[in-house]
Parts: structure tokens; C-alpha cells; sequence
């Protein structure tokens, strides 16, 4: 019988882990939670115990196994190119109950280092499947080894996978080296796994993530940023969705069915804060309307979702910078020559009138970046 941890019972979750990554290290299996099901899981650069795991899962030969990792920070080692799909999948649904497929053959890749039995056992015709399982104790396991572990459920191939840790060393009949007990999953069914293409997506198997929301998180993310998003970044938000309607000669409330979502916040907002009225006003020369605007501020969700932030100040930048250093490239100052808009807040009708001007103008001039058209 293996050694069974349960989660509820740790009180130093920092020796669990380590005990965890020196088991895999030495070649050891785990049975490991996700929020899916449970897992079994095998260093991917030890040869002997993806053999262990493959003979003691039954697993036939040229079936791929997947891959997690630490994280959609990591993706480019290990696929040099995701595309931007693959990118704006893996950035939003990462840690989560989404496996990505890709074709793993890039020579830089950190796959290519592996040796041939092991890029034959995760990737037996050249595509290989990711995924960051959305589980605190498995995460830590994950960042402790700095490398990937095949993590595929824990059952006899052909068999149910295991909803409970109990389950599955029953289904495994204990030839398990330790087993981390997490209490049932949230979600009690496989991941959705999705094929990534240059510029689509094939779903291969529905699971806790559905098509329909796949289809969503497909959409390109445009988000426009201010300080307390009651006048600047509303009426960008509000300038945008016009002129990109036009440019795609749909209406723009259509412009969801063309993959595109335009967002706006605010880095110091009120919640639920009205439009300015001034800028109200603006909105209906402009013939669209911001009266049911509801301020938001600018939160890690937002900012991760976003395949495109631009604020209305070099101060904004920074600000966003010191706590998302990360999202650089996907940051602009709107004003091409990287200037500031003026805050028209207290300013009169004709204020706001030159300041939707200067915003509009911003976003013609960079329209084709700012819709990656």
C-alpha cells in the first residue's frame, strides 16, 4: 500500500512537495489531484518511469501522453511558435482544466532534448499536449521540479478515470510510490482538449470546458485603460467598437460574432461608477450610448485576457508595468507618438469634445494594430 497524504492533514505543505519532486526525481510515481480527476504522474525525462507508467496503465503504444507545466509563462519552451491562439488559450485558461495540443517537433524546442523513447511516448506523431492543472499542491510540485511531468489520469487505459484519490489506487492497484489525497475535484470529469492550429482550433474531446466557451475565449481581447475608467477609456472603449463596426461593416453590437470583445477599466476605479456626463454626451454625438456604463478597475484577469492594453497616459503604463511586468508587449500608450491624453475630468462639453477628437484620431491612425487586422 502506498503512503497516502492528505491535504486537510498537512501542516508544512514545503516537505510534502519536496518528498513529492525527490520521488520523481528518483523515478518514482504519484497519484496527484487536479481539478479535474486524478492524475498519475512520472518525471517526462526519466525513461524508466514512463515505462513503469506506461506498463502499469496498460497504455498502448503510439498513444500520446500529456504534458503539464508550470505554467503559460513557459509555453515558449517548449513551443518556440504557439501562434497567437495558442497564446491567448494558454494565457487565459492556464492553470485550468484545458489540455492545448501542438506540434512539438520545433528543433529549439526543450522537447527536442529529450531522448527518442521519450519524445515517442509523449508525442508519437509529432504533437504533443500541455496543460496546467489548476491545483495548489500539484502547482508547487510543478515549480519545485522547473521541468514537466507526463500527468495523465490516474486508470487502466479503457478504464473511468478517477474521481477520488481512493479510487485511484484501487483502480492502480497500489504500485504507487506516494499519493496525495485533495479531496474530490472540482469539475469530476477530464479536461477539454483542444488542437491548436496557425489560426484555428479543433476541439478533439469536450470535457470541463465547453466548445461554446472555447468559441469565447477565442475572441480577441481589446482593453482600454484610464484612471478611474469614467471618461477617457469609455469613451475609447465606446470610439473603438464604432470605428472597428465600420471597418468590418458590421453593427457593434455584432462584433462578438467576429471575434472581438473591447473592454475598458480603470487602475484606481470605483465599482459600478457611472460615465461621466460629459462623456455621455460625447457617446451620442458619436451615435452610441455609454448611459448604462458601470466603471470597473483593472484587475490580473483583465490583464491577462487582454491580447491588446492601451492607456491613455505614460504614468498609466507604468503603473500597470510595476505590477504586471510581464505584459509589456501586449502594452501601448493609444497616442502613436506615445504622448498623453489629458484628463477632461471637471473640464466643460467642449473638453470632452477635444478629448474624444484626440482619442479617435489615436485609434484611426493605429487602427490596424489596435484590431490586429
Amino acid at each position: 500500500m502506498p503512503k497516502i497524504v492528505h491535504v486537510q492533514d498537512v501542516k508544512k505543505f514545503d516537505d510534502v512537495v519536496d518528498e513529492s519532486a525527490s520521488i520523481l526525481r528518483r523515478g518514482g510515481l504519484l497519484i496527484l489531484p487536479t481539478e479535474t480527476v486524478y492524475g498519475i504522474a512520472a518525471l517526462t525525462s526519466n525513461e524508466e518511469a514512463l515505462q513503469r507508467l506506461l506498463s502499469l496503465k496498460g497504455r498502448r503504444e503510439g498513444h500520446a501522453v500529456p504534458l503539464a507545466i508550470s505554467g503559460y509563462e513557459v509555453l515558449t519552451d517548449y513551443i518556440p511558435m504557439p501562434g497567437v491562439l495558442g497564446q491567448r488559450l494558454a494565457r487565459r485558461c492556464w492553470p485550468g482544466p484545458l489540455t492545448l495540443v501542438f506540434d512539438g517537433t520545433a528543433i529549439e524546442s526543450q522537447l527536442a532534448k529529450y531522448s527518442p523513447f521519450i519524445q515517442k511516448t509523449i508525442m508519437p506523431s509529432g504533437t504533443v499536449g500541455l496543460r496546467t492543472p489548476n491545483c495548489p499542491i500539484t502547482l508547487d510540485i510543478l515549480n519545485e521540479l522547473n521541468e514537466p511531468i507526463v500527468l495523465t489520469s490516474a486508470n487502466i487505459t479503457g478504464d473511468s478515470p478517477a474521481i477520488s484519490a481512493e479510487e485511484a489506487v484501487k483502480k492502480l492497484d497500489g504500485r504507487i510510490d506516494l499519493v496525495i489525497d485533495a479531496g474530490e475535484p472540482e469539475f469530476k470529469q477530464p479536461s477539454t482538449v483542444v488542437r491548436v492550429e496557425t489560426d484555428s482550433v479543433e476541439i478533439l474531446r469536450e470535457g470541463a470546458v465547453t466548445s461554446a466557451t472555447i468559441e469565447k475565449l477565442t475572441a480577441k481581447i481589446i482593453l482600454f485603460v484610464c484612471t478611474g475608467n469614467t471618461c477617457r477609456s469609455p469613451m475609447a472603449e465606446m470610439i473603438c467598437e464604432k470605428l472597428l463596426a465600420e471597418r468590418l461593416q458590421c453593427l457593434p453590437e455584432e462584433l462578438e460574432n467576429h471575434g472581438y470583445v473591447i473592454l475598458s477599466a480603470g487602475i484606481s476605479a470605483s465599482s459600478f461608477a457611472q460615465a461621466n456626463p460629459m462623456a455621455q454626451e460625447v457617446a451620442k454625438r458619436y451615435g452610441m450610448n455609454l448611459d448604462a456604463h458601470e466603471s470597473q478597475q483593472l484587475t490580473e484577469t483583465l490583464v491577462r485576457f487582454a491580447d491588446r492594453i492601451f492607456v491613455m497616459s505614460r504614468g498609466h503604463r507604468e503603473a500597470i508595468l510595476s505590477n504586471w511586468p510581464n505584459v509589456d508587449t501586449r502594452l501601448h500608450v493609444l497616442r502613436p507618438d506615445g504622448g498623453d491624453i489629458p484628463d477632461p475630468i471637471g473640464g466643460n462639453y467642449e473638453l470632452y469634445q477635444q478629448c474624444a477628437a484626440e482619442i479617435e484620431h489615436s485609434i484611426r491612425e493605429q487602427l490596424d494594430v489596435v484590431a490586429g487586422i
